[in-house]
């Protein structure tokens, strides 16, 4: 018979060879027990205490000598019960004491096929509700970025279509180029710096940059994706009117 699980239950390689040996000898005093076991009596005498007290051997004596039996092995079920009953007790407030490990992962994405294909993947498990943030497109020449500008149009759209709702911070220098992109996004234009090429969403983040070779960044990690959205509320609950 496979003991393991016994084991697993916590009893010790002792207690499990006395219980099994009770049980197949039924009422007995330990000069059996010592005969099937192979134990030392020391042993035998202080484990058979211990399946006393867990309520897994009785004895009765006759005359000076003690006789044991094993009690049903159902008893190890309730036990299981019983502990499983004390734990479900105690579990709320382990659970309160648990503090989730932040996931944090990082992609890099180059090219214009690498920032759909990082866009895409952003808002990948999106529901409805959630919110996407913005601070807005910091490219120095934006006359060279006119395709991710009309990209983040229809990207926009698809954000839409799946009920998330943008915010955008952008500075006001770049008020006339994302005029168009005003008309379907919620954006505050401000007059002094903000975080440029940074998007929030869920408990990721979003980061672009521009240069010879346009690289993109993909993070998972919802301790900065929260300072991230408190920073952008700061000055969103401020200014927007």
């Amino acid at each position: 018979m496979d003991t393991k699980i016994l084991e697993d239950l916590g009893f010790t390689g002792a207690e499990i060879k006395i219980y099994l040996a009770l049980l197949s000898l039924g009422r007995t005093t330990a000069g059996p027990i010592l005969q099937k076991t192979k134990l030392h009596n020391s042993i035998v005498h202080r484990t058979l205490s211990r399946l006393i007290e867990k309520g897994l051997v009785s004895f009765i004596i006759e005359g000076k000598v003690k006789h044991y039996q094993a009690t049903s092995p159902k008893n190890i079920e309730k036990s299981i019960d019983e502990n499983k009953k004390r734990f479900e007790k105690i579990l709320p407030n382990l659970l309160q004491l648990n503090i989730p490990l932040d996931k944090q992962e990082a992609k890099i994405f180059r090219g214009f096929s690498g920032f759909k294909n990082a866009l895409q993947e952003f808002i990948a498990d999106s529901k409805k509700g959630d919110e996407y943030l913005i601070f807005s497109l910091g490219a120095k020449n934006l006359e060279k970025y006119e395709h991710i500008i009309r990209y983040y149009q229809e990207f926009e759209k698809e954000r839409r279509k799946r009920g998330i709702i943008s915010k955008a911070i952008a500075p006001e220098s770049s008020k006339e180029k994302l005029k168009e992109s005003s008309k379907i996004i919620d954006i505050l234009f401000v007059n002094f710096p903000v975080p440029l090429d940074v998007s929030i969403f869920q408990d990721k983040i979003f980061l672009s940059s521009w240069g010879e070779e346009d690289s993109f960044f993909l993070i998972y990690s919802a301790g900065l994706a929260e300072s991230f959205k408190s920073y952008f509320y700061s000055i969103w609950d401020k200014y927007k009117k």
